[in-house]
């Protein structure tokens, strides 16, 4: 997996702790691949622009995962001070 070389230089980036940053990446993946699957399921034996389809998939999950990691990182922020 390509991805996974990355995923400490997101988590430095971000300072998350191990556990909360490894739930976060195993919810992407799970809403990434669920988006493809559904899709998938959804356009089998009909006619559809499929790399259309594929990139407004691709764009909305994209969106959630970055709101995500936004409202987590807001919420830690929230609960450790700055200095701790």
């Amino acid at each position: 997996m390509h991805e996974a070389r990355h995923l400490p230089i997101a988590a430095g980036a971000l300072r998350l702790p191990a556990v909360p940053f490894a739930l976060a990446t195993l919810l992407g993946a799970m809403l990434w691949n669920a988006g493809f699957l559904l899709a998938g399921y959804a356009m089998r034996g009909g006619v559809h622009d499929l790399p259309t389809v594929a990139f407004r998939i691709m764009a909305i999950v994209l969106a959630l995962e970055v709101a995500f990691l936004v409202a987590l990182r807001s919420h830690w922020r929230r609960v450790r001070p700055a200095g701790g």
